[in-house]
Formats: C-alpha cells, sequence, structure tokens
C-alpha cells in the first residue's frame, strides 16, 4: 500500500478489486481479493506528501505480519458458504433461555435522539455473562457453519439477539442478518469481524472489535463491518480494526454510533490508511449523529495512518446521489472528510470537526461534487467553516 494520493484510473481500480462477494476457484485467490479490498487509496485532491517517518518514529504496538499461530488455516478463509452449509432459519435466537440482564446506563444515560453519543453510551451496555457464547462448531446455532473461526451463514433472513460470537460472522444470504444486543470479537481466521457479502446486514445496540494479536494477512485494512451488503448499523461501538465500516452498495443507515481506537500499523510506505466510515459511493448513504474519532496522540494525522474520518470515494460512471453527513462529532484524518468529485447534491449539516493537529485541515472535496445543503459546520474552536467552491 501506498500513502500517496492515486490517479483516476488506480481509483477505479480500486473499487472494482474490493468487491469481496466473488466467489473465486482457491481459498487463496479469495484471500488475495479481500486484501486488495482493504488496501483503500488516498483520495480527494492531491495533498502534500506525507512526511517520511524515521527510524526513531514510533507507533502503538502492532505486528506488520502475522506472528505464527498452530491455528492459521492453510489457505485464506473463503468469502462464500460452503456447500454443506445449511440454509439459515428464518428466526435464530440462542439466548430465549438466558435474557440479557442489563447494566447501569453510561454518565447521562444512553444518547438523546438527534444527538452524537459520548463513549460508553452505546454498543452492548448489558452483562457479558449473560450472553450465549459462540466460540466453535458445538455452539453454533442451527442453520449456520463454525469454519476455522467464524460463524457462517447462508439463505434468508436471519435473527442473533444477546450473542458472543468469539470470532467473526460472515453473512452470504440475500434477506437481512439482525443483530441485536451482542457482542462481535473478530480474529485472524475471519477478514472482518462482520463481513457482508450480500442482502442487508442490521445491527444494533452491539459491539464490534478486534482484539486478536495476529491478522488475517500483513496487508490487511477490512473494516469492522465490512462487505457489499447494505447495512443498517444504529447505536453500535466499533473499534479495533484497520476501518470502522467499509460499504459498498450504499443505500445504507448509520447511526448514533461511536466509532474509534482504529488500529494504526506499519511503516510509511506499508500502512493502514485508517478511515472511521470509508464508502464507496453508491446511492443514498445516510451517516447521521455518530462519534467519529480516529485521532491519536492529540493530533487528527500522526504523519503515516490516519485517512478520514469519513471518506466518500468517487464511484464509477455514476454520481453519487442522496448522501447525507448530518449532526455527526468527526475527529482525525489527514483531512477530517473527503468526498469524491461523483458526490451530487449532498447534505452536510450541523457537525462538529475535532483539532486538526498535524494534518491538512477539515475537510478536501473534489472538483464536481455539489451540495443541496451546507450549514453549520464548525471547527474545534467553534468557527464555522464555509462551504468548498
Amino acid at each position: 500500500m501506498s500513502a500517496r494520493p492515486q490517479t483516476s484510473a488506480e481509483l477505479g481500480q480500486s473499487r472494482r478489486s474490493r468487491r469481496v462477494h466473488t466467489v473465486l476457484a482457491t481459498g487463496v485467490a479469495v484471500g488475495a481479493l479481500v486484501l486488495v479490498a482493504g488496501c483503500k487509496p488516498v483520495a480527494g485532491k492531491p495533498a502534500p506528501n506525507p512526511p517520511i517517518v524515521t527510524t526513531t518514529t514510533t507507533v502503538p504496538p502492532a505486528p506488520t505480519e502475522a506472528p505464527p499461530s498452530t491455528e492459521t488455516p492453510t489457505s485464506a478463509p473463503p468469502t462464500s458458504a460452503s456447500s454443506t452449509q445449511q440454509s439459515a432459519s428464518s428466526t435464530i435466537k440462542p439466548t430465549a433461555t438466558k435474557p440479557t440482564a442489563q447494566q447501569p446506563p453510561a454518565p447521562g444515560g444512553p444518547p438523546a435522539n438527534g444527538s452524537a453519543p459520548q463513549p460508553g453510551q452505546v454498543g452492548f451496555r448489558g452483562d457479558r455473562a449473560a450472553l450465549k457464547v459462540v466460540d466453535g462448531p458445538g455452539s453454533a446455532p442451527p442453520g449456520t457453519t463454525w469454519n476455522s473461526g467464524a460463524l457462517r451463514f447462508g439463505g434468508g433472513n436471519v435473527t442473533l439477539d444477546g450473542v458472543y460470537v468469539k470470532g467473526g460472522i460472515e453473512y452470504n444470504g440475500k434477506g437481512t442478518l439482525t443483530i441485536r444486543n451482542s457482542v462481535i470479537e473478530g480474529n485472524h481466521n475471519s477478514w472482518a469481524p462482520l463481513l457482508g457479502n450480500s442482502g442487508h446486514i442490521d445491527v444494533r445496540d452491539t459491539t464490534i472489535t478486534y482484539k486478536d494479536d495476529q491478522w488475517p494477512g500483513k496487508e490487511w485494512g477490512n473494516g469492522a463491518i465490512h462487505g457489499d451488503a447494505t447495512v443498517t448499523v444504529i447505536r453500535c461501538d466499533i473499534s479495533g480494526t484497520p476501518d470502522g465500516i467499509q460499504n459498498g452498495p450504499g443505500n445504507s443507515t448509520i447511526e448514533q454510533n461511536y466509532i474509534h481506537d482504529m488500529l494504526r500499523a506499519g511503516t510509511y510506505p506499508n500502512n493502514t490508511h485508517n478511515d472511521g466510515i470509508q464508502s464507496y459511493g453508491g446511492p443514498n448513504t445516510v451517516i447521521r449523529y455518530n462519534r467519529i474519532d480516529i485521532s491519536a496522540d492529540g493530533k487528527a494525522y500522526d504523519g503515516t495512518h490516519q485517512n478520514a474520518a469519513v471518506f466518500i470515494m468517487t464511484s464509477d460512471g455514476s454520481p453519487t446521489s442522496g448522501l447525507q453527513i448530518v449532526g455527526n462529532y468527526l475527529a482525525g484524518g489527514g483531512y477530517i472528510v473527503r468526498i469524491g468529485a461523483s458526490a451530487r447534491g449532498a447534505i452536510m449539516t450541523d457537525n462538529k470537526f475535532g483539532t486538526t493537529a498535524g494534518g491538512f485541515g477539515e475537510f478536501t472535496v473534489d472538483d464536481g461534487a455539489t451540495f443541496t445543503s451546507w450549514n453549520n459546520n464548525v471547527s474545534s474552536a467553534n468557527k464555522q467553516l464555509n462551504q468548498p467552491k
């Protein structure tokens, strides 16, 4: 990977390469495709070249290659369900006999409607001991398979409520995967904690993270929620991966989430390019009332790792319509917000930006992007930010 701005041809190639749902003949080929998906270009108008990191520069501890493990599969995890996998039943609730116990709410209670959350106000906020643990074939719910550390679904509509999945979840169906009041902890045997290759992912009040010291691959750059499913993500706590959410087809709603503590690893030019949300330019993407903070050490940009809190890429051959970025707290990135040239009639209102220390500014907008509304976007110093011309 490289931190340099890419040409329009390279951006187009990256967009085509990232589709992780394509079924290839071998596991190795699939793994290579997913790694390309995680290797993101730096979009937006050209910015100053990032500084060369000297040998004395330190970054938070993280491996640049996966350490040895007795559990590493001989080939990359496939991105489609195996032929022996059952079709998921219409509803799966592993915790029917074990209700979720709620802990006292975080200070101030849950976030009010129409406001960005504070840390601790979203995600799973109950008693983890009351959750149904899913960590192997013996605990996998009916209609699913457990394959090398990932819980896999095919078929149609599926509901998971009150589960603690100690591994990734991969959905390959054409219906809706609904997740409520749960914890998902990805590991090195799954390419993302929550991978949606198709259909619709609707996840709420859930904590999604990655805590494994080993990676799926040395160029891993995926999101905690990743892939070509449309997504509805509400009141979730998301952390621990190179990106927070990578979304392909648009028609998605991302609301009142806390996205933070992205994995920063590697040294220039082979380093993560962190994004809070990376959208590939589909229509009707709504990003509202989130707290997205990928800053570190008091800086928006550490000189190497952060790309943007919100990164809307230019789509291939068609406008990006219906984009809304409303009421968020946004921090971290060389530019905190990057909007591609294909955006048409975007709405960007009532957003508060964090510090730009170490970076280039609050936002960069490619020539050609247009807005129907730009109001009350303010800097960390409460200064009104003018709409780009």
